[in-house]
């Protein structure tokens, strides 16, 4: 088991980090759904990554809204900015998004949001067959349904909380 806990700040990141998080998830100004944290600007990324590697803490990238045309560009140079940086994993939801990434940067590591709503088997296979390699669940999901899609193979992330 591991522990993936939020970092919407340099706070929040020491916080997780000193707190005994494997991982945190953290975004950037754009393409993020924690629009309402503040987020890691470009050197902020790069200081964020490098003090989390300190402590052996993975850093997952979220780049998780649906990107329209006039944005995939910006979309992308985001994600090779953070994979230039050493994010270890990108967190997305945009099946066109996710399909550029792995033609562009196919050594990304991609997660696939809560946001995508998967929920069984089948949807975590068809995930699997795109190149996921991680589900962030639905909040949704039953227990019953973790058990089946541990099957496929891909990694399973849940939200613990409350």
């Amino acid at each position: 088991m591991q522990i993936v806990a939020p970092a919407g700040s340099a706070d929040g990141l020491r916080a997780s980090v000193f707190a005994g998080a494997d991982a945190v998830y953290l975004g950037m100004p754009l393409f993020g759904a924690r629009a309402k944290a503040e987020n890691f600007d470009d050197v902020g990324l790069k200081n964020a990554v490098e003090f989390a590697h300190l402590y052996g803490v993975k850093v997952f990238i979220t780049l998780n809204t649906l990107i329209k045309d006039d944005e995939m560009n910006k979309a992308i140079q985001a994600a090779e900015y953070a994979y230039n940086v050493g994010v270890d994993a990108a967190i997305v939801q945009d099946l066109r998004f996710i399909k550029q990434l792995k033609r562009r940067i196919p050594e990304l590591t991609l997660h696939a949001s809560t946001q995508m709503g998967v929920h069984n088997a089948e949807g975590a296979q068809a995930l699997r067959d795109l190149g996921i390699v991680r589900a962030v669940l639905a909040r949704e999901t039953l227990p019953k349904d973790i058990a089946e899609i541990k099957k496929t193979g891909i990694e399973i992330e849940y939200f613990v909380q409350g």
